[in-house]
């Protein structure tokens, strides 16, 4: 279901999950209209969790590691404890 934002006729805006083409909706007797483009969405069964900058070249490295082996580390210029402490691992 797509997120949309619905506008009231005094201006209040709410953002509601909504079926495919709804176009008005009623909260407590007000009527909502909805805005011309959606704002976001959301993808049903998908980790909403976002990993840091450091989590991610770990994973990274890691990924490098199953495909290539150890071999990897003798294509960077950098060793492997200037990596180490650049990522604060």
């Amino acid at each position: 279901m797509p997120l949309y934002s619905f506008e009231s006729e005094r201006g209040d805006v709410v953002e509601q999950l909504v079926p495919i083409g709804t176009e008005q909706i009623d909260i407590d007797g007000k009527a909502y209209t909805r805005q011309s483009a959606p704002e976001g969405f959301v993808l049903v069964g998908a980790s909403g969790k976002t990993y840091s900058q450091a989590e991610q070249v770990k994973d990274g490295y890691y990924k490098l590691e199953q495909t290539e082996g150890s071999r990897f580390l003798k294509k960077s210029q950098f060793t492997t404890k200037q990596i180490k402490k650049a990522w604060g691992f």
